[in-house]
């Protein structure tokens, strides 16, 4: 039995169906839960599988972004630079950003038991920041036909691409 979600935190990893009934993943980037309007920020991955994946599977999977230009304004630090370029060295010297699909807190909660949380994971700030774009995901209905099959010609056609999730967890 799944339980119910009381709340959501960066790192944090939730599974849900899509409407091809495999299991889709979405790792949160960011939350801002101070002053409403409350929304997350979630990654897109790669996983597209028929049972329920692990964090193991997780931490071995894509996510989708780009290396952008280094600025000072959304740093990461030198240890976790090294990690995402030792990782993907075609990216220095530039900083790795994901795509943000943005989800409402009001909105969440109206589906929010269609996702389970299957772990949580230490991964650097700022991520969603240093990415380029994003959208709403925040109808039920849009979510599970965008991750049909549709979401990678679609970011990919936004620019998007592949990166590794271990490149920006924290050690």
């Amino acid at each position: 039995m799944k339980t119910k979600i009381k709340d959501i935190n960066q790192g944090d990893v939730l599974t849900f169906k899509a409407s091809d009934e495999r299991f889709k993943v979405l790792l949160c980037t960011s939350t801002h839960k101070e002053i409403s309007p409350k929304n997350f920020t979630f990654a897109a991955l790669t996983i597209d599988e028929q049972e329920k994946p692990t964090i193991e599977t997780i931490i071995d999977s894509d996510f989708f972004g780009i290396g952008n230009t280094k600025n000072d304004y959304f740093k990461y630090s030198d240890e976790e630079l090294e990690r995402m370029w030792s990782i993907h060295p075609e990216l220095k010297p530039y900083f790795l950003g994901s795509y943000g699909l943005i989800i409402w807190r009001k909105d969440l909660m109206k589906f929010q038991d269609n996702f389970e949380i299957i772990g949580s994971l230490k991964i650097v700030d700022n991520l969603d920041k240093n990415g380029n774009g994003s959208m709403n995901a925040s109808d039920w209905d849009y979510l599970t036909d965008f991750f049909n099959g549709k979401y990678i010609s679609i970011l990919m056609g936004r620019g998007q691409k592949l990166f590794k999730v271990k490149s920006i967890i924290k050690t």
